[in-house]
């Protein structure tokens, strides 16, 4: 079960996120991880970096949400995408293989 405070604010930042205010949204995921170390609060804030083209903090979120949550297939598309991005290709193509 989400803790309260923590819905509260993912909610926040996927309201930010649709309006694309990353940086918004990122406060707000942060606020949330803040509660709670739920997988897909890293997860939306790994998009709402590589939205910003900070691609080693999207990598961190992104390898953070897939050691949090192994066997769920996004966390290891936004690790890939900003492994990608950083021109890591030969990891990213490994990322993309194990999710």
């Amino acid at each position: 079960m989400e803790d309260p405070k923590a819905a509260e604010a993912k909610a926040r930042g996927n309201a930010a996120f649709a309006e694309k205010d990353f940086a918004t949204a990122i406060k707000h995921f942060t606020e949330a991880i803040s509660h709670s170390t739920h997988h897909v609060f890293y997860s939306n804030r790994s998009a709402c970096y590589a939205s910003l083209g900070e691609y080693e903090k999207a990598l961190e979120d992104g390898s953070e949400c897939v050691k949090l949550k192994p066997d769920w297939p996004k966390g290891y598309a936004r690790k890939g995408l900003a492994e990608f991005f950083l021109k890591r290709y030969d990891e990213a193509a490994e990322t993309y293989k194990k999710g």
